[in-house]
Formats: structure tokens, sequence, C-alpha cells
């Protein structure tokens, strides 16, 4: 009996002993709670019962109040019937929907006018779909690119890139306004008509740059070397693209150099083929450097010109015709040795081009990794006059392989340098096409 009741006393002591802790840690945290729970409290009272569900309705009341504006917009709705129909991944049309009237909440708080919240809303829309080649083409803009891509435009002559937040002069053409004043390859483009244009996209600065015949458009220049900024007063004019150039170089090697794919890209090279066997070529460079893409269709055709079977490139969308694979058609214009020069600005269709020859063992591709876009775009005109360029599927190499973000690696790495200087690319590649005779 005794020795039960020590035992019951030990428990005893033991649960009174866990029960003090527990009750000191409790009175210990409400010391720290009750301030907190007490400002509750106060703010609860302060701000009544329904304040957070009110102001979630009224957020709610004002969503739908934007969504009704946008859908009662024949020109909304038209975009966003093209990206719900044809974009490459599957959406929701009330995604898109919200999106949009997020997007406009701010500018219509502040009273901006109709056309300007449709045309955000639509922005805002696209940007919703996280694809950075999905975008709202103004008449403007669409006009620009049709211009480029039909080898005829008025400005000044020069082809522009956008290189570290820089607008740099990658070429100056030969007989145009752009030579003749002096512009060179390597200057930065600071301003234009006295705007400061660091903070523009490269297609907002050539529209600048672009204009009527006869007008006149003031350039700022940095020059590597010169401490001051150039101006440069040009007087804009027609200017006839050279999409392609063709030449016999040295030692029998015949060069072609294609600035773009435009709608006849791949009859102009089957012709620039016959013309350099005719001169006795017997191997051959094709330039795609800084050649951005275009139509898929021509750099399709002409990667047929160089095989004799095999897989050119696999598209893979959502709507019907977009996915399929295009072969070989087994017809050969070119069967002698071929080099591709490549580099960052050689892009789309060119990378197209590139990798359905490299990926079948056709050529050999030397310069720099290029640009990695590996997705076919569409403009669907709208019926306002504008555009919507959207991505309507994803193309994948010979091998399988998509090349977003990554680009082509070529078998031989050369780089030149960035201003002035040898074409140190363009040498490697004739002497590796001399070698392979």
């Amino acid at each position: 009996m005794d020795a039960l009741s020590e035992e019951d006393r030990r428990r005893r002591d033991r649960f009174m002993i866990v029960l003090a802790v527990v009750l000191s840690l409790l009175l210990i945290g409400s010391c720290f709670a009750l301030p907190y729970l007490l400002t509750g409290s106060r703010e609860k009272k302060s701000q009544g019962p329904a304040a957070g569900e009110t102001g979630g309705a009224a957020k709610e009341v004002e969503w739908q109040k934007l969504e009704g504006f946008l859908k009662s917009s024949q020109s909304y709705l038209s975009a966003q019937g093209v990206v719900e129909g044809n974009f490459v991944e599957e959406v929701r049309g009330e995604d898109l929907l919200r999106s949009a009237a997020r997007g406009i909440s701010r500018m219509a708080a502040g009273g901006a006018e109709n056309d300007a919240l449709v045309a955000r809303g639509i922005e805002a829309m696209l940007d919703s779909l996280d694809d950075p080649f999905s975008a709202r083409m103004s008449a403007e803009q669409l006009d620009m690119l049709e211009t480029q891509l039909s080898g005829r435009f008025s400005g000044i002559g020069v082809a522009m890139q956008k290189v570290k937040n820089e607008i740099r002069i990658v070429q100056v053409l030969e007989n145009t306004p752009a030579q003749e004043v002096g512009l060179r390859e390597g200057d930065i483009v600071r301003e234009v008509d006295g705007r400061n244009v660091a903070s523009l996209d490269l297609d907002e600065v050539v529209m600048l740059i672009r204009g009527p015949e006869g007008t006149r458009v003031k350039l700022g220049i940095a020059r590597p070397g010169e401490p001051d900024l150039l101006h440069f007063e040009i007087v804009r004019r027609q200017i006839e693209i050279p999409v392609m150039q063709v030449e016999m170089k040295e030692q029998e090697v015949g060069y072609i150099r294609l600035s773009d794919w435009t709608e006849d890209a791949d009859d102009r090279m089957k012709e620039a083929l016959a013309e350099l066997k005719r001169k006795g070529a017997r191997s051959l460079v094709v330039d795609l450097r800084s050649n951005p893409g275009g139509y898929m269709e021509p750099a399709i055709k002409a990667a047929d010109l160089f095989l004799r079977d095999g897989v050119i490139v696999t598209s893979r969308g959502r709507t019907a015709g977009v996915s399929r694979e295009y072969r070989a058609d087994g017809e050969v214009s070119w069967d002698l040795p071929l080099v591709v020069l490549v580099n960052r600005g050689s892009a789309s269709a060119s990378e197209i081009f590139a990798a359905a020859l490299r990926d079948n063992d056709r050529c050999l591709l030397v310069g720099e990794t290029t640009f990695g876009k590996g997705s076919i775009q569409k403009i669907f005109h709208q019926p306002d006059g504008t555009g919507i360029r959207l991505t309507i599927a994803r193309y994948y190499t010979p091998k399988g392989i998509n090349i977003d973000d990554q680009g082509i690696a070529p078998d031989i790495l050369v780089k030149n340098p960035l201003v002035g200087g040898d074409d140190t690319q363009l040498e490697r590649a004739l002497q590796a096409a001399r070698s392979s005779l």
C-alpha cells in the first residue's frame, strides 16, 4: 500500500510540473498576443464586419464592367477569337478576357478614350500568353513588315540590330543616302530628329527613320573613337533591298548572301545556284548572317534544293494543317560541298534552313550560335487595319530538337570584331569551302 502511494505521489508531482510548464507558456504567449488581439478587434470594429466582403464584391463589379466594355468592341472580340482559335497552346476565353480587363483598369479610371482602351486590352490579352513573339501590330507596324518582305521601302538604307540595349547599324547598303553621308557599320543610333531613342524598341526606331521619299531625318550617332555625338541630316528615298548577293570567290568558290526570306527567296536561290555552276563553282558558301527570317515556306523549299531525301523540318500546332512533316522531294540543284555561315542575328527561317542541312549531314556550319527562335508565327489582319502576330506552332529540326532560346551551335566557332577589321567569319567559311574540294 505504501509503495502504491509513493508511485501515485510521483505521478501526481510529474503531472503538476508538466501542468505548471504548460500554464507558464500559455501565460507568456498571452502577454505577447494580447496587444495584437486587442488591435485587431479595434480594427474590425472601425471597419465594420463586412468591409472585406464589400471590397471584393466592388472589385468584381469593376471587372465585370470592364469585361462588358471589351465584349462590346468588335475589334477586341475579333482579336480574342484569333487567339482562342489559333494559339499554339490551348487558352480559355474567360482568362484572356480577365487579363484584358486588368490591363485597362488603370487607363479606364484615368478616363482614356475607348480606342486606346481597346488597343491596350488586346495588348494585355496577348501579354498574358507569355510569348515574346505574339503581339498586336499597329497599322504602321504591319505596313513596315510587309514593306520589308516586299524588298522595297522609303528610308536611308541601313540595316540595324539591337545589341546590349543599343540600336547598332550592322550594314550600310551601297548607293544609298546612308552611305553618301558617311554612316558606318558599328555606328550607334542615339537620337532621331532630336529624340533620344535609348528606351525604344528596334521597330520603333526603324519607323522613326523611315518616311516619305524626299523628306529629311536627322540622326545623332555615337561612333567608337569619337568623343562627341555626330549629327547627320539625310534625305530619304526609295531603297531597293538587295535581298541576295551572288558572286564568285577565288579558287572556284561560289558565294550567296541572303538578307531576308522573301516570298521568292527560293526561286532566287535556284537561279543563283545555276549561275554559279555556269561560272565554274565547285563549292559554295551560303551566308545567312543577320538574316532574321521572314517567310518559312521559301526557306523549306530552298533547303530542298540541296537534299536528296530526309526530313527538312516538322511543325506542331493545334489547328488543322499546321502540324506536318516537310520532306525533301529528291530533286537536287546543288550536290557539291556546302558551307553555311551564321551568327547571333540568324533566326527563324534561317535556322530552319541551317538545321535542315546540318542535321542531314549536308553542310558545315560556321560562325556563331544562332538566335534561337523555334516557333512559327502568322499575321492575322484585323478589320480595323491592325494585325495580330501570333505563334501558331513550334518547329523541330530533323533530329527532333526545338531550338527555342538555345539556337544552333556551329561546327566551327568564329567571331568577328565588334567594329571594323577583317571579316574573320567569312574568311574562315571560304577556307572551309576551299578545303572541301
